[in-house]
């Protein structure tokens, strides 16, 4: 695993870690996503959209 590949799974750790109830709904649908895919949680929110993860990331600062 490459650094930028660490670098990106703490990142999303810390989001999870300090997410908010309503956050927390939204990661917990990306997870039924993986689950139903068969890829990983951490593959399925890197191919969010980027207004995706924006919101995420708006949501965890309010």
């Amino acid at each position: 695993m490459s650094q930028i590949e660490r670098d990106f799974m703490r990142h999303v750790d810390e989001i999870i870690l300090s997410a908010t109830p309503d956050i927390l709904a939204k990661i917990g649908q990306i997870d039924m996503q993986a689950q139903l895919s068969g890829k990983t949680f951490y593959d399925v929110y890197s191919s969010l959209s980027d207004e995706d993860k924006r919101q995420i990331i708006l949501v965890k600062k309010d």
